[in-house]
């Protein structure tokens, strides 16, 4: 039976994502709709469909056993919707997230169940994932009323022969003069979503008194990097690259502990003593599944922002080392930095705001970006999105300097990397949502 007889009530197979032999195993993988979830547009899965091949046997259901268990112990790695067997083919279907790594997923999950030896002693690990940030969770919507097509088409049918019978009868009755009345045109209601209505900034509700602010930085153009006479500047921030930035909103703070906790329910924090200074001490892979998380609170959908719109942002239109000016001898009135700040992180909103209105986007800690690591800007996107092709995939761009760094590495082109896994305290984030 071929694979669309299968799937063809259930899922519709919109692309292929790979075909290829593991060793036994004629693996291939697609991108699909899911047709049975009640949701517009349809949410996407992906299914796995493989054949074991000649006479080597592996176990199936160990395989699926193990992606199962995989996406229920890592917040990360997409779960398994369903596992079924037809014939000699296997077929799975998971969640999708844009990016996931599911074929080498697989390759490693194979080879480990090949041997015995192997199976006892290997550790699958998988928290390689890039989730989508236009997670289509955030969207689900419950049908209030659910009706047969055959009591559709009944009810329907009836509506319509009432209907006519009533004009019919009407057409009987003696008709009056028409009376015109001159009524104003309604005017619409905005939109309830200040995304939507182009709010220049918003406060978010996250509960108890807790609020994610933030501010709509317009659409404009730039130059990415920093020019050669810069003082202070490397290498790694050339050569200069011209970028066009849709409109965003971003956060007017770091995400701060107590955000942190409202959405995560733990503090990792090492300068805890006051709830409103950022959180840090947390990897690159654990902001993206805050970010996932205060997505299904607050129904906008949160990510990290690129490298080209931290910067952006930062620069708020300047084009000097500083947001500023290019001397570093006002840095202590706008950031926490090693001349100021004693060896340790500060509460948000005690420095002077950028011209944007943005908070400590010099100094205080440094930032996560969405942006895998490039050793220059050469090939950087002219159109304002993370660079994620190409480059190290397992290490991340950083930006802004910290509390524990000197003034050059504050400047608004300063950037650095970290292993996406890495813990340090003088690195946190901040939060951004694309405009409409």
């Amino acid at each position: 039976m071929d694979l669309d007889t299968i799937l063809n009530k259930r899922y519709r197979i919109r692309q292929t994502i790979s075909i290829k032999q593991v060793s036994a195993i004629a693996l291939s993988v697609y991108l699909a709709e899911n047709l049975e979830m009640p949701i517009t547009p349809k949410p996407w899965c992906v299914i796995y469909f493989w054949q074991v091949l000649g006479e080597d046997v592996l176990d199936r259901e160990a395989i699926a056993a193990k992606l199962y268990e995989i996406g229920q112990n890592y917040t990360l790695a997409p779960k398994v919707q369903a596992f079924f067997t037809e014939e000699d083919n296997c077929y799975l279907v998971r969640e999708y997230l844009e990016g996931y790594e599911y074929l080498e997923e697989f390759s490693r999950i194979v080879n480990a169940l090949s041997t015995p030896e192997a199976k006892k002693n290997s550790e699958i690990s998988t928290v390689k994932a890039l989730p989508n940030s236009r997670a289509w969770a955030n969207s689900l919507a419950k049908l209030p009323i659910k009706i047969s097509r055959r009591q559709l088409i009944i009810s329907t049918s009836c509506a319509i022969a009432g209907f006519t019978l009533a004009i019919f009868l009407e057409n009987l009755k003696p008709q009056p003069s028409p009376i015109i009345i001159a009524e104003p045109q309604p005017v619409p209601e905005p939109p309830s979503d200040p995304i939507k209505r182009g709010d220049k900034a918003f406060r978010d509700d996250l509960g108890n008194g807790i609020y994610m602010e933030m501010v709509r930085i317009e659409s404009g153009k730039f130059a990415l990097g920093s020019p050669p006479n810069e003082i202070g500047r490397r290498d790694n921030e050339s050569p200069i690259s011209e970028v066009n930035v849709p409109a965003f909103y971003i956060a007017k703070f770091a995400v701060t502990q107590e955000q942190w906790v409202a959405i995560m329910g733990s503090n990792p924090a090492m300068f805890r003593e006051n709830l409103q200074a950022p959180v840090e001490n947390i990897s690159w892979l654990e902001t993206q599944d805050f970010c996932r998380k205060l997505a299904t609170r607050s129904q906008h959908l949160y990510r990290l922002p690129s490298e080209s719109e931290w910067e952006y942002a930062c620069r708020a239109g300047t084009n000097t080392a500083y947001h500023f000016g290019d001397s570093p001898s006002q840095l202590a009135d706008y950031a926490w930095f090693s001349d100021n700040a004693n060896k340790r992180s500060h509460p948000v909103g005690q420095k002077v705001p950028n011209p944007w209105g943005l908070y400590e986007m010099h100094g205080g800690i440094w930032e996560w970006c969405e942006d895998v690591w490039h050793d220059n800007l050469n090939g950087a996107p002219a159109d304002g999105s993370a660079w994620i092709s190409d480059g190290y995939a397992s290490r991340r761009v950083r930006k802004g300097g910290s509390w524990s760094n000197e003034a050059r590495l504050c400047r608004s082109a300063s950037r650095e990397w970290h292993w996406q896994s890495d813990r340090y305290n003088d690195i946190g984030f901040r939060v951004v949502i694309s405009a409409m």
